[in-house]
């Protein structure tokens, strides 16, 4: 049976750049993010859900979900945060168990940013390793304002709306340290992904 390990770290710390790693090992990944990112798509039920609980005023003019404006509202009101994360993981969760059924290596990667902020310091009986990706604030900040449209005021108030590095290493299995070259990260993916095989041959 594949052994589910899950990929998590806060914005702007590099996991997208260590799935990448992975998934070069043959290692099967599955992205919270890209799958939240389709239930969004317009005309999808949890688009229509989303619709029906924040009003029309939550779409683009093009009738798509506006996303940086739901950011905004879910990260300034706890209740619409609550309920946004209540229409949303159960079809993530849902995805996500899907995939793994199909999956056919030793393990599948599930990368998961808001792992403890959902789930704190509880392990499902289903997880087998949690990796956190970890590097400084300000590395996160800059790689996040390079790369996308995100403006500093958002990029703190999505860091002061997830778990800091020390909650984090209380969940973590294996830290990485994204603090430098590409190929420090991935001496440390290769490092991880052969112990995680070597123990998976013995089981």
């Amino acid at each position: 049976m594949t052994k589910i390990v899950v990929l998590t770290g806060g914005i702007g710390a590099g996991k997208t750049t260590v799935e990448k790693i992975f998934s070069s090992l043959s290692v099967e990944t599955l992205d919270a993010d890209q799958i939240t990112n389709n239930l969004l798509d317009k005309n999808t039920r949890a688009y229509k859900k989303i619709v029906e609980t924040f009003g029309q005023s939550i779409l683009t003019r093009k009738g798509e979900i506006d996303r940086p404006r739901m950011r905004e509202i879910i990260f300034t009101d706890r209740l619409a945060k609550k309920k946004l994360e209540n229409l949303l993981h159960p079809q993530i969760r849902s995805v996500m168990n899907h995939e793994v059924k199909k999956a056919v290596g030793k393990y599948v990667l599930q990368v998961i940013p808001l792992w403890f902020e959902v789930y704190g310091e509880e392990r499902p009986a289903d997880i087998w390793k949690i990796i956190v990706v970890e590097t400084s604030t300000e590395c996160r900040r800059e790689r996040t304002l390079r790369r996308s449209t995100t403006d500093m005021n958002t990029f703190d108030l999505i860091l002061n709306n997830q778990a800091n590095d020390s909650e984090r290493r209380k969940i973590a299995d294996d830290i990485i340290f994204n603090q430098g070259t590409i190929e420090e990260l991935r001496v440390q993916v290769n490092s991880i992904h052969e112990r995680y095989i070597n123990c998976l041959r013995k089981t």
